[in-house]
């Protein structure tokens, strides 16, 4: 086996196999892989070197001045280039400082957990006892009200949110033509939401405490947001949270019928609900992998990468490293390490989403612990997507909850 077998749909299903086979053998060449937001089809993607090992991978994300996060690729297609994501150092600091105070903790933690502990519940009393594709319901429909919500456009839109965020990240089988009608209705949306906001604003209405008004009126430095980043950030934030989020929350419930024990154990001591995700996020968590590229010649793990080559690092692989994470492949709650995986990434790209994927999925799971005493397999067998590799989720997730 080598790399270019790692976007086989068999490896997209189940790739931690994969991962364990070409570790050992240390740094590869020649995967090739879509960015976000391009075209499979159009879009041709460059070869890349790909370092799966947990040391590789940290000491490139913590060298961010030699491994750039621009996306030439990305760029040149039709996608619109995600903020933070794909910026560098000097405008990268300016964005995330502005992102910091807009996704400020109150926001999140005071603000919009309330409601996200009442939908969630209006959700579970929706759905009620018996069976039911937990993929259908709770992980797609949550993280996509709770952007509606984040951001400020009509809850009643999260449908197509979920839509273009799936077609953006390569996560489904989209043909060409799809896949840029998708993204062109996505950033015409927030075109078009921004623009009304601004008109609003100048008309003297009082906008709403949201995170698009906040994008738009707060400054770092004496220096804001140019129209056009802000609906950069508007979609990032879709695109992320109302796309990874939704496996994550997959990936937690189908983990409680693999191990039913942890199901009660949690029930028992909801002091382990927040351990049970951190070791999720390192064993199962959606990211694989991202791309990089070198602006200087660079030696690593025997290997000469050179200015100009691409760079995959695989954040799963890494969190699955025997050499860091005993029986990586298994679920040990309170792991003394648990902090070291690099789900949410490292350093100056940390994920600005961590704090809201950890309370959505904190008020789901404990949601579900109210109210249900088992959650059993359904009838159905577990399906994996298999559009992409740039997520580890579910497509269907067939469960019966019970509540006696």
């Amino acid at each position: 086996m080598d790399v270019t077998q790692l976007n086989t749909p068999a490896v997209i299903r189940n790739p931690y196999p994969a991962y364990e086979i070409l570790r050992p053998a240390g740094p590869q060449f020649g995967l090739r892989d879509f960015p976000p937001g391009t075209v499979p089809g159009l879009d041709e993607p460059e070869p890349s070197w790909v370092f799966l090992s947990y040391s590789d991978v940290a000491e490139i994300v913590g060298h961010a001045d030699v491994f750039s996060s621009r996306d030439s690729m990305q760029e040149a297609s039709s996608a619109p280039t995600l903020m933070l994501v794909n910026h560098d150092k000097p405008e990268h600091t300016f964005l995330r400082n502005v992102s910091q105070k807009a996704l400020s903790p109150r926001r999140v933690e005071y603000d919009l957990a309330p409601w996200v502990e009442r939908t969630v519940r209006e959700m579970i009393e929706s759905v009620g006892e018996g069976e039911v594709d937990v993929m259908q319901t709770f992980a797609v429909e949550l993280p996509a009200k709770f952007v509606t919500r984040l951001i400020g456009t009509p809850e009643s839109d999260w449908k197509r949110l979920r839509h273009w965020g799936n077609a953006f990240m390569v996560s489904s089988t989209f043909t060409l033509e799809q896949r840029q009608q998708n993204n062109l209705e996505l950033m015409a949306y927030y075109s078009d939401a921004v623009d009304q906001r601004i008109s609003d604003m100048s008309a003297g209405i009082d906008p709403p405490d949201d995170v698009m008004t906040a994008m738009l009126t707060t400054d770092y430095q004496g220096k804001k947001l140019s129209v056009d980043e802000v609906k950069r950030f508007c979609l990032t934030l879709v695109v992320a949270g109302a796309e990874t989020t939704v496996y994550l929350l997959g990936n937690l419930i189908a983990n409680f019928l693999e191990r039913p024990d942890l199901y009660q154990a949690l029930r028992r001591d909801r002091n382990l609900v927040r351990p049970y995700i951190e070791e999720t996020l390192r064993r199962d968590g959606p990211p694989q992998r991202l791309f990089r590229v070198a602006l200087s010649d660079y030696e690593i793990s025997g290997v000469n990468v050179k200015r100009g080559d691409w760079v995959a690092i695989f954040f799963a692989a890494a969190n699955r490293d025997p050499g860091v994470f005993e029986k990586p492949d298994e679920l040990i709650l309170n792991r003394e390490n648990i902090k070291r995986h690099l789900t949410f990434g490292h350093g100056i790209h940390h994920c600005m989403g961590a704090r809201s994927a950890r309370m959505e999925t904190d008020k789901l799971i404990n949601g579900l612990l109210d109210r249900f005493s088992r959650i059993e397999p359904g009838a159905g067998p577990l399906r994996r997507q298999e559009g992409g590799l740039l997520n580890y989720g579910l497509e269907s997730c067939p469960v019966i909850l019970i509540a006696d």
